[in-house]
């Protein structure tokens, strides 16, 4: 006889009814899932404009693009939104990987040759020629940064700005990409390269761009130690009574300078007043001025003499600004000098400790190296 658990019992007819009366709600439950997924993935699926001194991107899709606007339709409301290309910081295209979003938080924290990559790999997959562009002026960006701090990758970044300029003058990178090329032209020594694309820069319809085009020219004749030109050039930056956000971060940039001038000429009471004002005007908000003016006014401490208010000034950048990472290395670098000329090894060790610790790759942690005895 058999086991009676071999034996196929019958199931009522009820229970079967209402096994597959739940599998079929499991299913149908399952598909409709699939089916809000899908419509949720396609509604996310869209083109967004990231915009300066705003954190709210604006969604939809864009239409048009030029040098100097970028018009973005939004798919509920069908609204036309023209914004400037100056105040476009970035786009997140529709057909764009997630992995490129990696890519640029590498590229800001100076990670260039791996930025570099990763666009080179989403460049040969992308078929959007927006998108395409995009990732062209990325990676020619991305060299250019790194260029500016190893001067023997100049005429790659410069070849890469060249190419993007003659093949797509319509973009709306295309004044940015002038900015860099002068930017490098003029820290080559070509000036009459340099003078063309500041001219290209000066085309522009916006104040900031016009107000950077002179403060190029100022810090390049500063760099060539000629604070007269830089000084006169820097005057109609500062005269201008600036309406927006970007207007007002180069007026600081070109006040920022003109304390340099005043270093430079060895006039520190005056350069320490007018960081001091600095100071005094910004806004909370703007971090970035903030801990350069700290770093510009521990300068001028440094070069009058100033040590203890030299570390004051740089040690408010490690307390306040430690997110300005550019700003903050440098800050740590300094500190770990200045407290051993004042009798505080423990405190510069610790400096440089925290250097090398969150800032492996930066030129500031090079310099500490470098100048550490054998």
């Amino acid at each position: 006889m058999k086991d009676p658990r071999e034996r196929n019992w019958p199931v009522p007819r009820r229970q079967v009814i209402r096994i597959d009366l739940r599998s079929l709600s499991r299913l149908l439950a399952a598909a409709l899932l699939c089916l809000w997924l899908t419509a949720g993935a396609r509604l996310s699926a869209d083109d967004a404009v990231y915009r300066r001194g705003s954190t709210t991107p604006l969604h939809g899709d864009i239409t048009s693009v030029t040098r100097t606007e970028v018009v973005l339709t939004g798919r509920t409301n069908k609204k036309d939104y023209r914004i400037p290309a100056n105040e476009v910081e970035r786009i997140r295209w529709e057909a764009e990987s997630p992995q490129v979003s990696q890519n640029r938080i590498e590229e800001r924290n100076g990670q260039y040759d791996k930025a570099i990559a990763g666009y080179e790999t989403a460049l040969k997959l992308a078929t959007n020629e927006n998108l395409r562009t995009d990732l062209e002026f990325d990676i020619a960006r991305a060299t250019a940064a790194k260029a500016l701090k190893d001067e023997d990758q100049y005429d790659s970044a410069i070849g890469l700005l060249e190419k993007f300029r003659t093949n797509h003058s319509a973009s709306f990178r295309y004044y940015e990409a002038m900015r860099l090329l002068a930017q490098l032209y003029m820290n080559k020594g070509d000036v009459e390269k340099g003078n063309a694309a500041l001219q290209a820069m000066s085309d522009a319809p916006w104040t900031d761009f016009k107000m950077e085009t002179d403060i190029l020219k100022a810090k390049v004749a500063l760099a060539h130690d000629d604070v007269g030109a830089a000084l006169k050039a820097l005057d109609g930056v500062i005269a201008v009574a600036p309406s927006t956000p970007a207007e007002k971060s180069r007026r600081y940039e070109a006040l920022l300078t003109k304390a340099s001038c005043l270093q430079k000429q060895s006039k520190f009471q005056p350069a320490t007043d007018l960081l001091t004002g600095i100071l005094d005007e910004a806004s909370d908000d703007d971090t970035k001025t903030l801990a350069e003016t700290c770093i510009r006014l521990g300068d001028c401490y440094q070069a009058g003499g100033r040590t203890k208010e030299a570390i004051l000034a740089y040690l408010r950048v490690d307390i306040l600004f430690p997110k300005e990472k550019k700003q903050h290395a440098e800050a740590l670098y300094y500190l770990s000098r200045l407290f051993s000329q004042d009798g505080k090894p423990d405190r510069a060790a610790d400096a440089a400790a925290r250097l090398q610790e969150h800032y492996p790759r930066s030129p500031w942690t090079a310099r500490l190296t470098s100048a550490a005895p054998k």
